[in-house]
């Protein structure tokens, strides 16, 4: 029997040498092809790559002489599916005994049975075969659809994770190519103007991994990519390269001429966001039937690629929707950190501003911090071989570093500010009572004067006036000095031991003025200040200083910190904790420090050392820095470890030149 070459997925082997003459008149319904067994054991079903039906209509002589051939045949051909009848009486069972499966016996059909009862068996047999080959493809696309299901699953998940904008882009591609088994495929992404309004298609990345530079498409009908951008539709292309030419848009052959490459099935799509605008576009290009087949220049202008289902299409669809809500979400974080960082720097820089002679101190702080942290990143022995700091933990870092001194907010300018012992109003007062008191010895040695005139005349006056003059030098270099001992020891320099002495001294000193009155040289508040040891500071006024910190971690524990940047209130917390346990505000010993506050504690006061002269201090030498920093080593204030590397790295060098 003849029948077509779509028709061959169906087959009667028989050893009845009449048996398609008995069916002649039936051959349009059963439309299969007839073969003898000796046909069907030299007949290649495999590349026809698709499930075959094969009935047996064989007697029973046939199949018990040749049951272990059949056997064979199917165990070798797992795309057939069979079914057997026996030309034998009803009653025949011998096929029991035979090695093949007895599942696949459909039925008995003697010789002699009427032609209509043997055609019904046919008809039956292979409609049974029909429904184990539909059960098996549904399977299939069970089993498919669930694969699929799965790996739509996994990839929603993986791009809701991705905080690496280069690298989502990247899986976005990849997973759509993977899903739809592309051999390759470009993503763009759409630009906005000022206003919001689309202005141009951007290229990011190609599965070809093209040294190539991104460029811009107009979003308009003319090219592919900017019709499905511009019209919010995928176009599915079976051959870019027999477009009809009544399309709105052409096929840009540059691309493959310079890639030496050959794109002839396309599928191109638009990622939309949930307001149902296009944020960018997915083109993928020459669907294969295995993803992980590499297909060479001249496989890809044959039927090796083929083209893309509406399956492929809903699959690649859902990606896209997905994309485009991974996309909206990492810009959503971005814009978020974007505007954090903003308001951190914003507000480093008004506090800042209070005191202009600290101005940078926290962002330079945080480059020597971050930088000490990378370095201990790159530690191979040593107590901090085991500690590393992720990305998120760098950024944890750098946050506490430019935000540890905000709480100094919450101190009052005139102490945060203070330069001197004494404020400069609160020295001229000082001086201008010294100046009335001098004054006032010259009012005291005129009045001597013109009592002695009185008294004697002219008399020896000029020896008297000479006296007069002396005691006045006398008492105006006194109070010079005085004034002297008092500038100086209004500088924030440690105070020597002889002008602590003449300072005690002088504030027990009072002056009688003229008009009777007893004036006090200094008084308790001012000898109080000009008896600090060292600094400018008292004890209150430090203590005010100091409670910046406690200030720094209420305002930050108020924030609603990410979990990647919990420990930012700990960490600006214990900048100025000792490891002895000296140091404030809870006093805290070595292990209960947090190693990034170490690192802060080594970079602030490194700082502010080296830092530009202020009218308070000098800056030091480099050298004479690192030995400051050593002292405050041996009495147990900072880590010598962490020192040693924050030398050794040289962590300071790029910023400490440029500054």
């Amino acid at each position: 029997m003849s029948v077509n070459q779509s028709l061959d997925s169906k087959y009667i082997i028989t050893d009845d040498p009449f048996f398609e003459g008995k069916i002649a008149d039936y051959s349009k319904k059963l439309k299969t092809k007839v073969l003898t067994l000796a046909e069907l054991l030299t007949t290649d079903f495999d590349s026809q790559g698709k499930i075959i039906k094969v009935l047996f209509y064989i007697s029973r002589y046939e199949l018990e002489n040749k049951h272990e051939q059949i056997h064979q045949f199917l165990k070798e051909h797992p795309t057939v599916m069979s079914n057997i009848i026996v030309r034998a009486p009803i009653d025949y069972t011998g096929y029991m005994a035979l090695s093949i499966e007895e599942d696949l016996f459909f039925t008995n059909v003697p010789d002699d049975a009427p032609l209509i009862f043997l055609i019904k068996n046919l008809v039956n047999a292979f409609t049974s075969l029909q429904m184990i080959v539909d059960k098996f493809e549904l399977q299939k696309r069970i089993n498919v659809s669930t694969n699929e299901i799965s790996k739509l699953t996994k990839i929603g998940i993986s791009l809701a994770n991705e905080k690496d904008f280069t690298k989502l882009l990247r899986d976005i591609l990849n997973s759509a190519r993977e899903i739809s088994n592309s051999d390759s495929g470009s993503l763009y992404l759409v630009e906005k103007d000022e206003r919001g309004n689309p202005r141009n298609l951007r290229f990011k990345i190609s599965a070809l991994d093209l040294n190539s530079d991104e460029f811009i498409l107009p979003i308009n009908k003319k090219s592919i990519a900017g019709y499905v951008a511009f019209t919010g539709k995928q176009l599915n292309i079976p051959n870019v390269y027999e477009l009809s030419g009544k399309e709105e848009y052409k096929f840009n052959s540059d691309f493959d001429r310079m890639s030496n490459y050959y794109s002839k099935s396309m599928l191109v799509v638009p990622m939309k966001d949930h307001h149902d605008e296009v944020v960018g576009v997915i083109q993928l290009i020459n669907r294969k039937k295995n993803f992980q087949t590499k297909l060479t220049l001249e496989e890809m202008k044959t039927s090796s690629v083929l083209e893309y289902d509406k399956y492929s299409e809903e699959l690649v669809m859902a990606v896209a929707g997905q994309a485009a809500v991974a996309i909206q979400n990492n810009n959503l974080v971005h814009d978020i950190e974007t505007l954090f960082e903003g308001f951190v720097t914003a507000s480093v820089s008004a506090i800042e501003s209070r005191d202009p002679t600290t101005s940078g101190h926290s962002f330079r702080v945080a480059q020597y911090t971050v930088g000490l942290a990378e370095s201990v990143n790159g530690v191979q022995v040593g107590r901090f071989k085991d500690v590393h700091f992720n990305e998120s933990q760098i950024k944890e870092i750098r946050y506490a570093s430019l935000l540890h001194d905000f709480g100094k907010v919450g101190v009052r300018e005139k102490v945060l500010v203070k330069a001197k012992k004494l404020e400069d109003y609160e020295l001229d007062l000082i001086r201008w009572r010294f100046q009335f008191i001098l004054k006032d010895v010259e009012a005291k040695l005129a009045q001597k004067k013109i009592e002695y005139l009185k008294k004697h005349g002219n008399n020896g006056y000029l020896q008297f006036e000479k006296s007069i003059q002396l005691e006045y030098a006398l008492e105006k270099e006194k109070l010079e000095e005085m004034v002297r001992v008092i500038t100086d020891s209004n500088e924030p320099t440690i105070l020597e031991e002889g002008n602590s002495n003449f300072l005690e001294e002088i504030s027990k000193m009072s002056y009688h003025t003229t008009d009777g009155n007893q004036l006090s040289l200094l008084l308790p508040k001012e000898f109080n200040f000009l008896s600090i040891r060292r600094g400018s500071l008292d004890f209150e006024e430090r203590r005010e200083i100091e409670s910046h910190v406690e200030h720094t971690f209420q305002f930050l524990s108020k924030i609603p910190w990410t979990r990647e940047l919990k420990m930012v209130p700990s960490i600006a917390h214990g900048h100025h904790e000792k490891l002895n346990g000296s140091g404030y505000p809870r006093g805290l010993s070595a292990v209960e420090i947090p190693v990034q506050a170490k690192m802060m504690a080594i970079a602030d006061i490194f700082d502010a050392l080296t830092d530009q002269d202020r009218p308070y201090k000098k800056a030091v030498p480099l050298e004479r820095a690192f030995d400051i920093l050593k002292m405050e080593v041996r009495d147990q204030h900072i880590d010598g470890d962490l020192l040693d590397l924050f030398i050794e790295s040289r962590a300071y060098e790029k910023i400490h030149h440029k500054h």
